[in-house]
Order: C-alpha cells, then sequence, then structure tokens
C-alpha cells in the first residue's frame, strides 16, 4: 500500500500539478480553464468508442454547444494580434 500511494502521490499529483503550471504559462488562465472543459466531451467519446454506447441527439446538441463555447474562449483576439504587431 506504501508503494501505491507514493505512485498516487508522484504520477496522480505532483504530475498534475506540474502540468496545470505549465499550461497557466503557456496557455493563460482562460485557456487552462478551457481545457476543463474539454474532459466531458472526451470522456463521452471515450464511452462511444470503447463502451458502445449511444448518444441521444440533445446530448450531441450539448457536446457541439461545449466544444464551440471552448472555441470561442480560446480564439485570438485579433485587435491583440495586430497590436503585437504579428
Amino acid at each position: 500500500s506504501l508503494v501505491a500511494l507514493l505512485g498516487l502521490s508522484v504520477f496522480s499529483t505532483a504530475l498534475a500539478f506540474v502540468i496545470y503550471f505549465r499550461l497557466l504559462q503557456t496557455l493563460g488562465s482562460v485557456g487552462t480553464t478551457a481545457q476543463a472543459y474539454m474532459r466531458v466531451p472526451i470522456g463521452v467519446a471515450i464511452g462511444v468508442l470503447f463502451l458502445g454506447e449511444r448518444l441521444m441527439p440533445m446530448a450531441w446538441l450539448g457536446l457541439v454547444c461545449v466544444l464551440a463555447g471552448v472555441i470561442a474562449m480560446t480564439w485570438p483576439d485579433r485587435t491583440r494580434i495586430v497590436a503585437a504587431g504579428r
């Protein structure tokens, strides 16, 4: 059980914090928050692919809305790009 505790603390907690702070550094707070919304579509896709689950039309509509929201959150602001000289 001590090996399991050590494995969970290193891989689940420490690695998650390293990834989280790296995302904050590279994507900023909005991009990092957006990745949390992607957990639901990824979980649903895993269920569809590996468990043979079927989605109702409203679930598909909900997934499209989640993806549209993430795209809207992370879409680069054109005025900032022009101001930065890119």
